[in-house]
């Protein structure tokens, strides 16, 4: 799918699990072999800072999950929450293949998250 785009950039916060030598390695024969032939995109890995969940996209989408799935949740088993997750991905990911919308518009100033009442619910459905 995104062949014919330059780069890739793969961000990741400070979280203890984003320390993948595994994923650096991959990135890195990945990159190389790209170069070679010189097609495909180069992978470029982006550490975030410490305490800037916000910088990072995907934060946004797992908090909004958690806020429409799990929170006020009683599921009768794991297996239970785990079709909920999955389902409200899948009904999400359809939803913005029909409705695209860019991520990220703007950076909002810091101010903008003092008030946790101020930001949009997470359900995708009311916005």
């Amino acid at each position: 799918q995104y062949h014919n785009k330059s780069r890739i950039y793969l961000t990741w916060d400070a979280a203890s699990w984003h320390r993948s030598n595994a994923l650096v390695e991959w990135a890195d024969a990945f990159n190389t072999v790209n170069k070679a032939n010189r097609s495909g995109p180069i992978i470029e890995i982006v550490s975030l800072p410490s305490s800037a969940q916000f910088l990072d996209v995907i934060e946004a989408v797992f908090s909004a999950m958690k806020r429409a799935i799990i929170h006020s949740s009683d599921y009768q088993s794991e297996d239970g929450m785990k079709i909920a997750i999955s389902t409200h991905f899948r009904e999400r990911n359809e939803f913005f293949k029909h409705h695209p919308r860019r991520a990220g518009k703007k950076i909002w100033e810091i101010d903008f998250f003092k008030d946790y009442n101020h930001i949009r619910s997470g359900n995708y459905r009311e916005w």
